[in-house]
């Protein structure tokens, strides 16, 4: 039998925590669109609040969805004010851009 030596292209092994770490990386931005829920009611006010909901964060782009396409054309109106809002608490400009989705009965 004829095996073949997998090689690492001069590299040496690396632990499998830090493949691991890399991997899971990504779900911070996750984390932090569950800590947007927590403060979305207070940055857009109780009547936008209850037709949109932030899904996802990712790169700089905060995915919402409204439930009525009326209530996406209202976030848009006040996009730069919303995103002035869930910036200024954590102290830099973490979210650039507002991104939305229209799911009826959200």
């Amino acid at each position: 039998m004829n095996r073949r030596r997998r090689t690492t292209g001069g590299r040496e092994p690396r632990p499998i925590s830090d493949s691991i770490q890399a991997v899971t990386a990504g779900f911070g931005s996750r984390g932090r669109a569950m800590d947007l829920n927590e403060r979305w009611t207070e940055a857009v006010g109780e009547a936008i609040a209850a037709h949109s909901q932030p899904e996802r964060l990712d790169a700089g782009r905060l995915t919402v969805v409204v439930d009525d396409p009326a209530w996406a054309t209202e976030l848009r109106y006040h996009s730069s004010r919303i995103l002035a809002a869930l910036n200024a608490e954590s102290g830099a400009a973490t979210i650039a851009e507002l991104r939305l989705r229209v799911q009826p009965g959200t």
